[in-house]
């Protein structure tokens, strides 16, 4: 391996762990019991709606807005909605989560009671403005994570 090139971040925290996972681990559990909380104590329903999230985000035009944006704060608009997603329904989420179909029904119904998420016109399932304005805190929690990640590894990279 060159030596001059800088490592990845994965081979950095391998080869310093104890020096980065502790600095890691304490906010890493944090977001985590307040991921937890958020979703009244079901983290699939967490992973249900980041699939949804994910399925809904992934396409370049991102947002139906005039102009277009791509901000996290955009999505809280009640008047942003998401274009063209893609075909995502129960059946798609359990097999690309391992979550079991009827599980991911009860977990979907219970989203959609939030307003959490919804069904499209062509009954693809969506995410709505208020799980970014009710999630705002976690999600704010989970920027702070990603901060302290970043400076962990680059903490370590300059040395």
């Amino acid at each position: 391996m060159n030596e001059d090139r800088p490592k990845d971040a994965s081979a950095l925290i391998r080869e310093r762990y104890v020096e980065i996972w502790p600095k890691i681990l304490e906010p890493w559990t944090q977001y985590l019991i307040a991921a937890r909380s958020a979703f009244d104590g079901d983290m699939d329903k967490m992973v249900i709606l980041a699939v949804i999230g994910l399925m809904s985000l992934q396409d370049a035009g991102l947002l139906l807005r005039d102009p277009p944006s791509k901000s996290y704060d955009d999505l809280a608009q009640r008047d942003t909605r998401p274009a063209n997603a893609r075909p995502i329904n129960i059946e798609s989420i359990a097999l690309y989560t391992g979550i079991p179909r009827e599980s991911v029904r009860r977990k979907v119904h219970e989203l959609v009671t939030r307003k959490w998420i919804a069904r499209d016109s062509r009954g693809y399932l969506v995410v709505l403005p208020a799980a970014s304005i009710d999630l705002e805190p976690l999600s704010a929690h989970l920027f702070r994570l990603i901060g302290q990640i970043s400076a962990a590894i680059n903490e370590h990279k300059e040395e």
